[in-house]
């Protein structure tokens, strides 16, 4: 699906899904209808109407490299879910979180799913992600510790490879150029603000911590 048709869908779709979800007032609790062409709902509240509207959720999705000192090249940090196909990774993603800004939530979601810390956290570009009603928001950062510590109830495995070979494989076949093949994202759990940094095992491709 090219772009134009896609932004038509994902709008479509983002404003679906938050009609379905407001059909009674969160304040009050009477019916709601929709006005404004659908870009708005007001309860029914005789005394005191209130009026509803889309709400989008932020979610960041970033590529976390790391310089590979034995010579093959930057290695990226890719993680998978247990309910996956075989053999798909993907770059690390999550929600941000009310408090924090948007490189925050970026360095949060690594350290939690990977215990990796990260730097020069940098924007990339975003995108419509109606799944349900989402905007993700693409990042770079650097990896500064190179030990991973995966968090089981997050991730089944996260490893490093290198960035050229990960992009070799992950590239779709029979499909045209404009085509992309994306792993499902997954919601954060909480944030644990307990957690500590990971030490740096070495200065190395990154690592899984030895039993």
């Amino acid at each position: 699906m090219r772009g134009p048709e896609a932004a038509l869908l994902a709008y479509a779709r983002g404003l679906m899904y938050w009609h379905r979800r407001h059909r009674f007032c969160g304040v009050c609790g009477a019916a709601t209808d929709s006005r404004g062409g659908g870009h708005v709902r007001r309860c029914r509240n005789a005394d005191e109407p209130h009026e509803h509207f889309p709400r989008t959720d932020p979610a960041v999705i970033m590529l976390v490299t790391h310089d590979d000192l034995e010579g093959r090249g930057p290695a990226a940090l890719l993680g998978r879910q247990s309910r996956w196909p075989d053999g798909m990774y993907s770059t690390l993603a999550g929600f941000v979180e009310p408090g924090e800004s948007l490189e925050e939530a970026v360095a949060r979601e690594v350290r939690e799913e990977t215990g990796v810390a990260v730097a020069d956290v940098r924007y990339q570009a975003s995108q419509p992600w109606p799944f349900p009603s989402s905007l993700m928001l693409g990042f770079r950062a650097r990896a500064v510790t190179t030990g991973i510590d995966v968090d089981q109830r997050e991730l089944q495995d996260a490893r490093s490879g290198s960035l050229s070979r990960s992009c070799s494989r992950t590239r779709p076949a029979r499909r045209p150029p404009t085509a992309t093949t994306m792993a499902p994202m997954h919601r954060p759990r909480a944030r644990n603000p307990t957690k500590s940094a990971p030490p740096v095992e070495r200065t190395g491709p990154m690592s899984r911590p030895s039993a």
